[in-house]
């Protein structure tokens, strides 16, 4: 796992150990929407009027010591992420949420850690363990939960919210623990109108629709209010080729379904990333929700 390390130049707040406060700036957005739509210029109602509500958090995650029946004293550090657009009917405000996980070593010699996901009900699944160097640092954003989710066969949608349970796997004892977590949480609330608005629909589970031969069927819709020019969609396999695929000018509510990406040969998992209008040609109402990743589990 070492293409996780990287140097990190965030330093968290102290004193914040709670979630509970976290998405506080939901007022906050609600009030930068308000004050917007009477700027100069941005009256209620205009074309293309927007009113954006930004947010953002640094929490230092606690460990947590415990010994299971029989096992050792291990220390844990339960982190909450919450990643991707909400949709109608989900607990968060409507917006567009990212989370970043850092792991810092504090000692002068390295470290392991380990990590669980826990993306809903049911048991919680077993993901793998990293060395970080003295002083070193490895992150973890939604693109690595989100990859390891699909993985792991776990249906991944637009947005998503769970646990990682990190766990360091030096003694766990108080003074005996260098490991150190930080979530870092930002939120984007934005009210845009009167734009088309352009993403990957999910018309199968873990957007794996295949026609007949087995190639990769990738659908694009508009959910905005304003037609879609053509644009163009990519579709970006892990470890492998991206692909170029035009997408044809799409009125309000209509979608589209792309010309098949051919998949590798072999058995197994394969992750893809689709990014719709990849050029940044079409103006839209939501520019962050262009990209999803998805997998097929092929068996030949």
């Amino acid at each position: 796992m070492s293409h996780l390390a990287r140097s990190s130049g965030i330093l968290p707040r102290r004193g914040r150990s709670s979630l509970s406060d976290i998405f506080t700036f939901h007022a906050i957005a609600v009030i930068l929407t308000l004050a917007a739509s009477l700027l100069p210029g941005c009256p209620a109602g205009a074309q293309d009027g927007i009113g954006v509500g930004m947010g953002y958090d640094v929490v230092n995650i606690l460990p947590q010591r415990f010994r299971d029946p029989g096992d050792k004293i291990r220390a844990w550090f339960p982190v909450k992420y919450v990643c991707g657009e909400t949709q109608p009917g989900d607990s968060l405000a409507q917006g567009t949420y990212t989370t970043l996980i850092n792991v810092l070593n504090l000692s002068k010699f390295k470290v392991r850690v380990g990590w669980w996901f826990s993306p809903g009900p049911g048991a919680g699944i077993k993901g793998a363990q990293a060395e970080i160097p003295s002083h070193g640092s490895l992150f973890m954003d939604c693109p690595f939960i989100i990859r390891n989710l699909l993985l792991f066969g776990v249906n991944v949608g637009p947005f998503l919210e769970g646990f990682i349970s990190i766990e360091d796997l030096n003694e766990a004892a108080a003074e005996r623990t260098p490991t150190r977590v930080t979530a870092v949480y930002s939120s984007l609330h934005k009210q845009v109108h009167n734009l088309p608005d352009l993403l990957p629909r999910q018309t199968e589970q873990s957007y794996c629709q295949r026609d007949a031969q087995g190639g990769l069927v990738v659908t694009i819709k508009n959910q905005g209010e304003a037609n879609a020019a053509a644009s163009k969609t990519r579709i970006a396999l892990d470890r492998g080729a991206a692909y170029d695929r035009a997408t044809p000018p799409l009125a309000v509510g209509a979608e589209a379904s792309l010309e098949p990406v051919p998949l590798p040969q072999g058995e197994g998992t394969i992750v893809f990333t689709i990014k719709a209008d990849a050029a940044a040609t079409v103006r839209e109402m939501n520019e962050s929700n262009n990209t999803a990743m998805g997998a097929c589990l092929i068996l030949r």
